[in-house]
């Protein structure tokens, strides 16, 4: 599942992953995201996956690539926030598949990596 949340910045989106992520659950929260992305030009996005463990299968997955393409210009910046080697190695893959700033950060710099996706 994941979850919307708050950040000290309006131009700032914040998604946390937990668990498994389901072809449905993609699918809501790529309404999510354009359901902001018509109120704030080109946000910063913050992405926590302290608490996500991976897909439940091949069309989540796929969901999940769709998603990231179709929303390749959309972020001036993308933060990741993670504890995992996969989770940074992800990030370094996803860095092709958008025109966003993109930059991992550690699980203890969540405030940080929310500043650093709004610009400062």
């Amino acid at each position: 599942m994941f979850t919307e949340t708050r950040t000290n910045r309006d131009d700032v989106i914040g998604i946390a992953c937990e668990g498994k992520l389901s072809e449905s659950d993609l699918e809501r929260m790529h309404a999510l995201l354009h359901e902001r992305l018509a109120s704030v030009e080109e946000p910063g996005l913050v992405v926590d996956l302290t608490k996500f463990e991976g897909y439940t299968g091949l069309a989540s997955m796929r969901e999940d690539f769709k998603m990231d393409t179709a929303h390749r210009n959309d972020f001036s910046r993308i933060a990741v926030v993670g504890d995992a080697a996969w989770q940074h190695w992800g990030t370094t893959f996803a860095k092709a598949l958008t025109h966003a700033e993109m930059r991992w950060f550690d699980a203890s710099a969540l405030d940080a990596a929310a500043e650093w996706a709004g610009g400062v």
